[in-house]
Formats: C-alpha cells, sequence, structure tokens
C-alpha cells in the first residue's frame, strides 16, 4: 500500500521534470523564459543531452546531441527528443539551423582549450531572430560546495560521482572570459546578457537530500511538495549563484 502510493506520487511529481530536484533548477527557469519566446514549430538544439532536458520541462520536440550513445538513449526514452551523436566543438549543422539552442551544464566537461571552439559552434547554429542559453556552474563558491559534496559522496558510499570528478579535472569556467568570448563572437543583430541561476547554499542542500537514499518511499511527499515549490525555488537569488546563464538573444 506505502509503495504503491509513493509510485504514484512520484509518477506525478516527476511528469514534467519539477519533482527532480537538482534537474528543475537547472531546466524550470529555461523553459519559463523560452515559453514567452514561442515553443510552436521553433527549431530546437539542446547540446548535452540525458533523461531530464528540455523536452521533458516543455513538452517541445527537440533535437538532442551528446558524445555519449547510453546519454541519448535515456534521452530518447523519456522525451520527445532526435539524438544525434556529436561534440558541442564540432556540431554537424549548417549555419542559421535552430531558433533555440540550448547548452547546459556541459562546458565544465569541456577542457579549458575546447571551451572557446564550442561558443564558436553555439553561436553559429542559430539564427540572428533565435536565442540561445548556455549554463555552467562556475566560481569560487560552486567549487566550494562541489568539494563539499565530493567528500560526503565518498565518505557516505565509498564511491566517487564521475560528473563531479570531471568537473574538478577540466576546473570549472570562469564566467567573465566565457561571457566576453560570446561578446566577440556575436552578430551585431544579437546581445549577450549573464545572469546566475540558483544559489549555491540551495544546491548544496539538494545534493544532501539526494545523497540521503533519493527517492524512497519518504522523500516521493518531498518531491511533491518540490513540484510545488520549483516557480518559487527557480526565483530565489540569495547568496552567490552556483550556475551561471549566458543568453544570446535578439537586440529589441
Amino acid at each position: 500500500m506505502v509503495s504503491r502510493l509513493a509510485a504514484r506520487l512520484r509518477n506525478y511529481a516527476e511528469k514534467d521534470g519539477r519533482g527532480y530536484p537538482d534537474w528543475a533548477l537547472r531546466y524550470a527557469p529555461i523553459a519559463r523564459r523560452l515559453r514567452a519566446f514561442g515553443l510552436e514549430r521553433r527549431v530546437i538544439l539542446e547540446v548535452g543531452a540525458n533523461e531530464n532536458g528540455l523536452a521533458r520541462f516543455t513538452g517541445a520536440v527537440a533535437i538532442a546531441v551528446d558524445i555519449e550513445v547510453a546519454h541519448l538513449r535515456a534521452a530518447r526514452a523519456a522525451q520527445p527528443v532526435t539524438p544525434v551523436v556529436a561534440s558541442v566543438a564540432a556540431l554537424p549543422f549548417r549555419d542559421g539551423t535552430f531558433d533555440i539552442a540550448v547548452c547546459v551544464d556541459t562546458f565544465e566537461h569541456l577542457p579549458a582549450e575546447a571551451r572557446a571552439k564550442a561558443v564558436d559552434e553555439l553561436l553559429r547554429v542559430v539564427r540572428d531572430t533565435g536565442i540561445s542559453v548556455t549554463t555552467f556552474p562556475s566560481g569560487a563558491a560552486a567549487a566550494r560546495a562541489e568539494a563539499i559534496v565530493r567528500d560526503e559522496y565518498r565518505r557516505y558510499t565509498g564511491g566517487a560521482l564521475r560528473w563531479l570528478e570531471e568537473h574538478t579535472a577540466n576546473r570549472l569556467p570562469d564566467a567573465a572570459p566565457i561571457a566576453d568570448l560570446f561578446r566577440k563572437g556575436v552578430s551585431p543583430f544579437r546581445e549577450v546578457r549573464q545572469e546566475t541561476n540558483a544559489p549555491v547554499w540551495l544546491w548544496l542542500l539538494m545534493w544532501r537530500i539526494l545523497m540521503c537514499g533519493w527517492p524512497g518511499r519518504g522523500n516521493a511527499i518531498f518531491q511533491v511538495v518540490l513540484r510545488w515549490l520549483t516557480p518559487l525555488l527557480c526565483r530565489l537569488r540569495i547568496g552567490k549563484g552556483y550556475r551561471t546563464m549566458i543568453w544570446v538573444e535578439p537586440k529589441a
């Protein structure tokens, strides 16, 4: 009985992605803003695919790019996406193919020398009338929070989180130089805005909850509450931001 109720609550919470805490903090603000731009009949690219992506949060069909086939399989199983195996530093599309390009939490997995080429590619494949958003964790506060999660995860499980080890190996990108690359490469018809997404303390809290047996029976209730609170949590700007967001949009 309890297990069936937990399963139903979890299915409700996860139906549009908002019941996944870390993913909700990544995507809900992007989804909200892109809905105002309009998603119908838009040609959408997402670079860095997984089972929880833009299509999960919006229902919009997207072309999903990743270098790992396993990530693309997971994305295709959960979302309306067309998978393409490729690197963000060498996208196999013509100039100006897309109305929207989203690259969420991928730059920190790239070697520093590949990031400039990734910026060039993201700018190249989006039309001057389109929008792109690139996000990545950055800053000393984010690095300290990740070190805490890495140490606590090792202490609790004796293992390591692959994605977090890649952050450490490649070092988190500096926000200002990446934003400057976008400004230098952007066409005269578009503008670049730099923002933050999710306070560091909130990201750290979410990951401590995730490490405590998520998504166990009791956490199904937490997932439902989180789904209701996501719009509020995504607007919190108290404290230093964990994730930098770089928006490239048409000039008004």
